[in-house]
């Protein structure tokens, strides 16, 4: 069974970028999850029905992790428009 997430209101789901898989000298591969400050970045998968900012599926936004911990869903972070900081588009 395939799973849709669709958030409601101002919210919007977004797959984070917290680092990655690192190497190590020795071939040692780990996930390096902590965060080098308040702001991360991630990609918008799905956009609430009601968020008035102009936020599209597939836009790389700047968003603030220090006051949106915790509002998880599997692999995605669900974040209120009043925490993404910036879109970045080409």
């Amino acid at each position: 069974m395939n799973k849709t997430l669709n958030p409601f209101g101002k919210w919007v789901a977004i797959k984070t970028d917290i680092g990655g898989e690192k190497i190590t000298d020795a071939g040692i591969v780990y996930r390096d999850n902590k965060t080098k400050g308040h702001f991360v970045i991630g990609i918008v998968v799905a956009v609430g029905t009601g968020v008035t900012e102009d936020i599209c599926v597939g836009d790389t936004v700047y968003w603030e992790i220090a006051t949106n911990r915790g509002n998880h869903y599997e692999d995605l972070d669900l974040v209120h428009q009043d925490y993404i900081a910036a879109v970045v588009r080409p």
